[in-house]
């Protein structure tokens, strides 16, 4: 009886568990029925409100429509998206028919109830809706929100502060970009669009020249992608007046040699001489983009130095002077006395024989 009731519990026990499992599978599959069907639905409904909204976006170009459909809160949402993309994609007059639309469809209004919503993509597409509303406002929000621990929260938060009023926004945005770390360089220069390369080469140099080494040469080097002058003035003050660290020294100058500006080559020229090899390398390459022919023998005497990399830049930068010629180059080779200053010259000494005398191709 005992092995009975053993067996009887044992069958009962894999019956509930074989329920609980085919229970389990059919809830699971259909929770995923409801979601694709929830996701189907409002997939629909997004592009009803497109297909009625993208032909209105494009008559702004021109004027505004007359008359508006109206929207409820989900269709304004995605009119939100559609607006802002239209609005990055045009330039000029147009954009100014597009933030008449915007008002007169309440999505000013509407986008600032989303500025407190709980999810973060409805927070970002306010800020970046008000931005190009330039939606002053709500100027001391963004303001805080560039200390918000969530970077990408911040950075969008100091574009869209650009967009209202780039000069009033730089003294603000300046210490911030001194502070954090977590804000990458490329997405430093490319949050400064709205206000120009000159506004945002000089302000990302003011900001580099406050912060740390660190995060000051990072910023340098990524200031060549603004291609302003604006740039240099700070950073020629900061050479001048301070002592920056070699980091800095070495951001300094490759962006001097990045804008080849003959004003800077003294200071080039100064530190070819400097104890750390990586800031010698810097002058080195960069004194080969704005050197002049009483440079050779600077270069010549840098195919000398301890470091690899220093003597293989030096060379590099000897071969591609533009008065340099082939026979030049070998003649410079053969009067050099030591082995490691040689061999630097040989692949470029080959790559200019090539250039000059190309192999016939056969027939």
């Amino acid at each position: 009886m005992l092995g009975l009731d053993q067996s009887d519990l044992t069958l009962r026990i894999g019956t509930i568990a074989a329920i609980s499992i085919y229970s389990a599978v059919f809830l699971l599959l259909l929770g995923i029925l409801l979601l694709r069907y929830i996701r189907n639905k409002k997939d629909r409904r997004r592009l009803a409100v497109t297909e009625i909204w993208r032909p209105l976006l494009a008559e702004c170009v021109v004027e505004v429509p007359a008359t508006l459909p109206p929207l409820t809160t989900r269709d304004h949402l995605v009119l939100l998206y559609l607006w802002n993309h239209c609005y990055e994609s045009i330039r000029g007059d147009a954009r100014a028919n597009l933030i008449e639309l915007a008002r007169r469809t309440g999505s000013d209004q509407f986008a600032k109830e989303l500025l407190h919503a709980r999810l973060l993509r409805r927070r970002l597409l306010a800020i970046v809706t008000l931005g190009h509303l330039q939606e002053r406002s709500i100027w001391n929000e963004l303001a805080g929100m560039l200390q918000a621990d969530n970077a990408f929260l911040s950075l969008v938060a100091a574009k869209a502060l650009l967009h209202i009023d780039a000069q009033g926004a730089v003294p603000l945005i300046i210490p911030v970009i001194s502070q954090r770390k977590d804000w990458s360089p490329l997405k430093v220069v490319a949050i400064f669009e709205p206000a120009g390369a000159d506004i945002a080469a000089e302000a990302i140099a003011e900001a580099a020249c406050l912060a740390s080494p660190e995060i000051g040469s990072r910023l340098i080097r990524h200031l060549a992608a603004t291609q302003s002058q604006h740039a240099l003035p700070p950073l020629r003050a900061l050479l001048q007046n301070g002592s920056p660290s070699d980091d800095l020294l070495a951001a300094c100058l490759f962006l001097f040699g990045e804008c080849s500006d003959p004003r800077d080559v003294a200071t080039i020229r100064k530190h070819l001489s400097h104890p750390t090899w990586y800031v010698r390398l810097q002058a080195a390459s960069a004194l080969g983009k704005v050197g002049v022919e009483e440079d050779e023998a600077r270069f010549i005497a840098l195919l000398d130095d301890e470091h690899w990399w220093v003597r293989y830049r030096a060379a590099e930068a000897l071969a591609n002077l533009p008065w340099m010629t082939a026979e030049r180059l070998t003649q410079v080779h053969n009067a050099l006395t030591t082995v490691e200053s040689q061999e630097h010259l040989l692949p470029f000494m080959a790559h200019s024989n090539a250039k000059t005398h190309p192999t016939a191709r056969v027939a």
